[in-house]
């Protein structure tokens, strides 16, 4: 297994409870939606995996290692392989689509003559490639969207996380960043989308666990965003 959390526990200083005796394991390769009402702990969830926040207890591993206990500086080299992407993209908005991309690489230290072929390739598989000389406020939400998707993959992470990615978004323009996900996660990432778009999850019919105040309630193969709603046929057209 690629993930796993054994008995994992989130308490936050305020006392509020993220997770609570969490255990599931998820594949290399998978592609999993997290559901919930807000609150439910499907960020908390996220954040564990990208080391911004610690379980209380249990364990949180990832190929075999409890990253709860990285170092302060081995979590930059977990974030190189665990990258998110957020509901309001994160552009830096006086850098040009392109100049976004590649600094995700820059700051990894990555060899000069590697980061433009890279951030090119990024920006193709979003189908970008033609806005690479623009800046994000010339571009539509959803590209914003690709940019961001873009920036998180350039460094061909393992885990690529996606928090209410579609939160902003018409339902076309959604499923324009979900087949943009789709296409990603064929290419062997593992991706693990937190989401409230009920067409979507019943559309991809992808695997789902669902959570409420902070326990696993349901993890379905092929499951559908409801727990006894049954699949309507909605596709993304």
């Amino acid at each position: 297994m690629l993930i796993r959390f054994y008995n994992v526990t989130k308490v936050y200083p305020s006392g509020a409870t993220g997770l609570v005796s969490v255990n599931t394991a998820i594949r290399k390769g998978e592609f999993l939606f997290l559901v919930g009402p807000s609150g439910a702990g499907k960020t908390t969830f996220l954040k564990l995996l990208t080391r911004e926040i610690v379980s209380t207890r249990g364990q949180v591993l990832l190929n075999g290692r409890n990253i709860t206990r990285l170092r302060p500086g081995e979590v930059p080299y977990l974030r190189r392989m665990v990258r998110m992407i957020f509901q309001d993209y994160k552009l830096l908005p006086n850098k040009t689509v392109y100049d976004n991309v590649a600094f995700a690489l820059m700051v990894t230290e990555k060899p000069r003559r590697r980061i433009r072929p890279l951030a090119n390739e990024a920006l193709k598989l979003v189908g970008l490639e033609s806005k690479a000389e623009a800046y994000p406020d010339e571009l539509s939400g959803g590209e914003q969207q690709r940019v961001s998707i873009a920036r998180a993959i350039v460094g061909d992470p393992t885990v690529l996380l996606a928090d209410e990615p579609t939160g902003n978004l018409d339902m076309e323009t959604s499923w324009d960043v979900m087949e943009v996900l789709l296409r990603v996660n064929r290419r062997g990432t593992t991706v693990i989308m937190s989401t409230h778009n009920a067409a979507i999850v019943d559309g991809l019919r992808q695997r789902v666990i669902e959570l409420d105040s902070g326990r696993i309630v349901r993890d379905d193969e092929k499951g559908v965003y409801e727990g006894e709603a049954e699949y309507n046929g909605i596709l993304p057209g």
